[in-house]
């Protein structure tokens, strides 16, 4: 398999990589690069297996996934991606086989932060030092949260959302390394779960998700210097399960699972006109339950 031609090593463009997911057939192995501004996707060399409900983080030039499963059972794998080479190596394991959780880097250092395993739901955090390459337990947050959506700003971590077992959650919480320990947050005024959180213009940004009914369109938006949750723009379209990426604070929100177990292949974006809009994007397809990351 052919690494990225040429033709975009030499651009500054930032490209946005999609890892695995659903296409409504197959569970897949592949990652791809996708150029926003030729609605171009190239494909890249797959990973080892099939992995839907894994979490990504980048470290330097290297991109981690972690975790995840194929629809049947929930993998510890964990690989990294060698930009430079275009080449897959495997990392230490997690602790346990766990999905649909939540990674960030801080301070060197790669967090997956809750998920579950289809029985049990995680409110445990594990640490990866590349240096040490090995997973440690790091302090565990307040609450179970299975689906959650997790972001680093401003030297913390910020944690939104999920399910914890019985129910889907609202709650926030935050933690600084200098402090120790997940503080409490105020809350979103919806649940949801499987949502995307992001940082447009030093803001967060809680999109779409499952509120245990249905899938939301709906947006909040997290100021930390009032601090308070407020309403934002809603999306076009109901989703959860999708894919999010922020390039020059413009929003991507990309694929997913809407309502009625419908996987979409259309993309919205948010800029700084405050607005959503569907650029006609066809190359990504119809996916879900995958992640993106942005180098």
């Amino acid at each position: 398999m052919l690494g990225i031609s040429a033709e975009y090593m030499m651009e500054s463009e930032k490209l946005i990589y999609l890892v695995g997911g659903f296409n409504s057939l197959d569970w897949l192995n592949s990652f791809d690069a996708f150029v926003p501004s030729k609605d171009r996707l190239m494909p890249l060399k797959r990973m080892s297996t099939a992995r839907a409900y894994t979490s990504v983080a980048t470290l330097g030039e290297v991109i981690f996934v972690f975790g995840g499963g194929d629809g049947n059972s929930w993998s510890d794998i964990v690989e990294c991606y060698k930009k430079g080479i275009d080449e897959w190596i495997q990392c230490p394991p997690l602790s346990c086989s766990k999905g649909s959780l939540a990674g960030i880097t801080l301070g060197g250092k790669i967090f997956a932060i809750g998920g579950g395993d289809g029985e049990n739901c995680f409110s445990s955090v594990e640490m990866l030092d590349p240096s040490v390459e090995k997973w440690v337990y790091s302090e565990s947050m307040n609450e179970k949260r299975f689906a959650p959506a997790a972001i680093d700003f401003k030297g913390a971590i910020y944690t939104v959302g999920g399910y914890d077992g019985k129910s889907y959650l609202s709650s926030a919480e935050r933690y600084d390394p200098r402090e120790g320990y997940w503080a409490r947050l105020p809350s979103m005024t919806e649940r949801r779960g499987c949502l995307s959180l992001a940082n447009v213009n030093e803001k967060l940004y809680a999109v779409g998700g499952y509120d245990g009914g249905k899938m939301v369109s709906s947006v909040e938006i997290f100021d930390p210097r009032l601090p308070a949750w407020v309403p934002g723009m809603s999306m076009q379209k109901a989703r959860g399960y999708a894919a999010s990426a922020v390039i020059d604070d413009t929003l991507y929100m990309m694929g997913g699972l809407s309502n009625g177990d419908e996987v979409t292949e259309i993309v919205e974006c948010f800029d700084h006109r405050n607005s959503w809009y569907a650029p006609g994007f066809t190359s990504i397809g119809r996916r879900c339950f995958f992640s993106a990351v942005v180098m």
